[in-house]
Order: structure tokens, then sequence, then C-alpha cells
């Protein structure tokens, strides 16, 4: 058995909804490893993300996949925030999801910047 790497531990954070406010669902899974043509078995959620961000074959393709995650992930803080606005009740419920999702996205986009200083070398 492989060990653990820093894509097994993103993914593992990714797909826990309280960590991350965000939920990715074994499809989204599916239509990410389409995307990098990745190769994918129907597992647990962790595990198929964990695979799908070790298969691209280089760092561009690794980035082009990091950018989807952030697309992802800037579509869940816009739902919230038109779900606060057009129900303003549910803003105070809301707002732990919105910062979740906010450290997710800044996180991606530290990776993101990690990687493109690599790609500068």
């Amino acid at each position: 058995m492989m060990p653990e790497g820093p894509l097994d531990e993103m993914a593992a954070d990714l797909v826990i909804p309280a960590k991350s406010g965000i939920y990715i669902a074994k499809s989204e899974v599916i239509v990410l490893a389409h995307l990098v043509e990745g190769s994918l078995r129907v597992n647990e959620r962790r595990r198929m993300l964990a695979d799908v961000l070790k298969s691209p074959d280089s760092l561009e393709g690794l980035m082009a996949l990091v950018s989807r995650l952030m697309d992802f992930t800037q579509a869940h803080l816009d739902r919230y925030a038109e779900l606060a606005e057009a129900f303003p009740a549910m803003a105070p419920s809301l707002a732990p999801w919105r910062e979740k999702a906010a450290r997710t996205l800044g996180r991606l986009a530290d990776v993101r910047e990690q990687m493109e200083d690599e790609t500068e070398l």
C-alpha cells in the first residue's frame, strides 16, 4: 500500500463538507475524472477524488484541475450568497458554511500559486 501524500490529504479535506464548506458528489468526481482523462474506480468519494487528483500527468494538468476545483468552490460561495440574499433569516446559518468554503478557496489558490512558482523555476 502506498503511503498517503498531500493529494490524499487534500481529497480527504475536500470531501468533508463540515471542513470544506462544499459538497462534492460522486457524479461530480466522475466528471472531473473525465475532464482530466483519468481512470477512476467507483469507490468512496475520498478515494475517488484522491485518484482524480493524482491523474494528471503534468503539473499544468494538475493546475488546471485545481482551477476547476476553485471554480466549483466559488460556485458554492455564490450560491450561499444568493440564498442569504433571498432568505435573510438563513444568513446566520449560512455564515459558517461561507467561511469554510472561503477558506477552502484560499487553500486551493495557495496550492495553485505554489504550482505556478514551480513552473517558473
